[in-house]
């Protein structure tokens, strides 16, 4: 039983998992507003030397490529109820997401959202959209920055014990 919990924490480090900006809420979503990247392993290589980095139970962060920018503005994002959407790697199942605007929101600051575990997903995680600075022409200056991170809660396997 050990040995299958350790593939499948191994299993889930390279996959990519789709996500995306939907209408409507966690419990009903509605159509895409707008599709992101897919969320991908990040520090893709190993430390040189061949250790696994983090401390001892930590899990493989997957997020977005840097840079990453949406064309919609924070204004866009509160006109109606939205949500991020983050899919398992089928993109056909929800498996963590967070309701856009739940929270006050200053403008010009940096919106953070957290992302829930849907079901009997392991993961959650967060997203964090830039400040638009009541810029509605963000699309000029590259667009909204978004960052999106999600991590398997699930337990690393235990270390084998040194006799």
């Amino acid at each position: 039983m050990a040995f299958a919990g350790q593939v499948a924490f191994a299993a889930h480090e390279d996959l990519e998992f789709p996500a995306a900006i939907h209408a409507g809420t966690c419990e009903a979503p509605g159509d895409e507003v707008l599709a992101l990247d897919n969320l991908v392993r990040l520090l893709q290589d190993a430390p040189e030397s061949g250790d696994r980095a983090g401390a001892p139970g930590s899990q493989v962060v997957h997020g977005l490529a840097d840079d990453s920018s949406i064309d919609l503005t924070i204004d866009d994002l509160f006109a109606d109820d939205h949500i991020l959407a983050v899919f398992d790697a089928e993109g056909t199942t929800i498996v963590a997401c967070g309701p856009i605007g739940a929270y006050t929101y200053a403008d010009g600051d940096g919106l953070a959202i957290g992302l829930r575990s849907q079901g009997n997903s392991p993961y959650s995680g967060v997203a964090l959209f830039g400040g638009d600075d009541d810029n509605d022409d963000d699309s000029a200056d590259g667009g909204l920055e978004v960052e999106v991170f999600l991590v398997n809660n699930t337990p690393a396997p235990a270390a084998t014990p040194v006799a």
